[in-house]
């Protein structure tokens, strides 16, 4: 019974100690994030695996509605956003401390709802992240990182998502979704849609009676027309840029699964790229094994979807992988020089 009982004991110790790790990690990136500076950012929040943030049409609706809270209750400019079932993604201008009231914000408003509507509420220690984007090449990486992941989980066709804001670039039908202005409802109807009394909704924005509040109203879509060349260039690197999205990725700690159309697709870029265009079926395994690093090192496919797509064993494939003469020496490209931006560069428009 003793030996039962320390283990039970152990066991509970264990779990409690990972969560006082997680709530520390929490508390210090926070507070780390309040001293950064006014500045472009990329706020994204944990990727809940328990449950999800957004459980119906409504809830969305009125995470919609909070996104355009907080940019005028924390004078956040922000240029793109999208709701996940279980995570939020904004890229936004603003103060390191104004973002994190705005996630504070965010997540207790959510909560809130949650629970009004008996959902799972979100964690004590549901966190995020906030990374700077430091020049104009970063800024289009994390606008297509946005705007391709509804469509990279398969939840939509590209331009096709409601909870979000990519809809409306370079969209004629986005732009035609109309809905009823702020000042048309009463100040009671439109605290009861906003769940808040304390802040003061523009006239102009517009209330959708399915989508909440339409992003329309508040974020700035200039920036998107400025950074692309046109709705050609916008859509193609939203597919094809496979490097930009695993670095944002990278950087934001998210996964990003390719699949067998898009591997092979990555496949003929490096060939062409980095092997003088020979077709797949001509390279000996020298190469084989040089392909695969740069496979697995530089777009984070799996060792055994490699393996299928170059018709070896997935063994050998970790052979080269973990190959001084291949994976050290083969793995990585050289750096490309970015164009930086001063801060009031990108809002021109």
């Amino acid at each position: 019974m003793p030996f039962l009982f320390f283990i039970r004991f152990t066991i509970f110790e264990t779990d409690n100690y990972s969560e006082l790790r997680r709530m520390k990690n929490y508390l210090k990136k926070r507070e780390e994030y309040r001293k950064m500076g006014n500045g472009y950012y990329h706020l994204s929040t944990d990727g809940w695996k328990e449950g999800n943030i957004f459980n119906s049409v409504a809830q969305f609706a009125y995470g919609m509605i909070l996104i355009g809270l907080i940019s005028i209750r924390y004078s956040l400019v922000i240029y793109d956003f999208t709701l996940m079932p279980n995570h939020i993604h904004i890229v936004l201008s603003g103060r390191g401390v104004d973002a994190v009231d705005a996630f504070l914000y965010l997540k207790k408003k959510l909560n809130a709802r949650l629970v009004a509507d008996r959902c799972k509420p979100l964690p004590e220690d549901y966190g995020f992240n906030l990374k700077p984007i430091m020049n104009e090449e970063q800024m289009m990486d994390n606008i297509m990182y946005l705007d391709r992941n509804h469509y990279e989980k398969q939840f939509a066709a590209l331009g096709g998502y409601p909870w979000g804001s990519g809809y409306l670039n370079y969209s004629i039908l986005g732009l035609m979704i109309d809905g009823k202005r702020a000042d048309e409802f009463s100040e009671r109807e439109l605290a009861r849609m906003t769940e808040s009394r304390d802040t003061t909704i523009p006239g102009h924005w517009k209330f959708h009676p399915t989508l909440g509040l339409l992003p329309s109203s508040f974020v700035d879509t200039r920036l998107v027309n400025r950074l692309f060349k046109g709705p050609k260039d916008y859509n193609t690197r939203i597919v094809k840029e496979y490097e930009a999205f695993v670095s944002i990725a990278r950087t934001i700690e998210e996964e990003i699964v390719f699949d067998e159309q898009e591997i092979r697709d990555i496949i003929s870029i490096v060939l062409k790229r980095d092997f003088n265009g020979k077709r797949l079926s001509l390279l000996d395994n020298d190469s084989k094994g040089k392909l695969a690093v740069t496979l697995s090192t530089q777009y984070d496919i799996p060792a055994e979807a490699i393996a299928h797509e170059l018709k070896m064993t997935v063994h050998i494939v970790n052979q080269f992988l973990r190959s001084k003469d291949y994976g050290k020496k083969h793995g990585r490209y050289p750096k490309v020089q970015k164009r930086p931006f001063l801060c009031g560069q990108i809002t021109s428009g």
